[in-house]
């Protein structure tokens, strides 16, 4: 194995300090690997809480935990800052602002699958025998569905199932009639 020049070390720190910096627009930053142990470090104490959307410290550390233990090795890394998944996971839960209990596990879901699909896909795309390329291609297939299904739940949730068509432009042809206002279409004698 070769050794690091000082040139390579260096780039490398400043690839971790640059992913550091960006996430500190959560107001979180990490360092770390999986097998050493994670350092986060927050910019205000409550930084965890508010990118969790929760008032309890513990939740927050272990939801925190919970994005953590879905990635891979050279995921979770400072050694492979380009594919460190660590900010990307703690931005997408912060992004979607959980607003109760359901959201929280929801949003964490939501990101951990997210980036099993990106993984997926690019197992897919390196797959060299068309075996390997089913097996990639059907584990890609279900995640991107798991996915989808899981912002329909979010979507139901956040707005109690009910869907709303807002119309922005009608014309109306001389004769024809319009109504304007809520339409609500109840049932009707036979209909029980």
């Amino acid at each position: 194995m070769a050794k690091e020049t000082k040139a390579q070390k260096k780039a490398k720190t400043k690839d971790v300090e640059k992913s550091n910096r960006l996430e500190s627009s959560v107001g979180l930053s990490m360092s770390g690997n999986p097998k050493d142990g994670h350092m986060a470090l927050m910019e205000h104490e409550d930084a965890l809480k508010t990118i969790f959307g929760t008032d309890m410290p513990e939740l927050a550390e272990d939801l925190l935990k919970h994005c953590l233990k879905v990635l891979r090795y050279e995921e979770a890394s400072d050694e492979n800052a380009a594919n460190d998944e660590r900010r990307f996971m703690v931005a997408a839960v912060a992004d979607m602002k959980p607003r109760d209990a359901f959201e929280r596990l929801l949003s964490v879901q939501m990101a951990a699958t997210h980036v099993a699909v990106v993984r997926s896909a690019r197992w897919l795309a390196n797959a060299d025998q068309l075996e390997q390329a089913k097996a990639h291609y059907s584990g890609y297939t279900k995640l991107a569905r798991a996915y989808v299904s899981q912002m329909e739940a979010l979507r139901k949730h956040r707005n109690g199932g009910k869907q709303t068509v807002t119309v922005q432009h009608v014309n109306v042809e001389d004769g024809g009639q319009a109504i304007v206002g809520n339409v609500d279409r109840g049932r009707g004698q036979d209909e029980k």
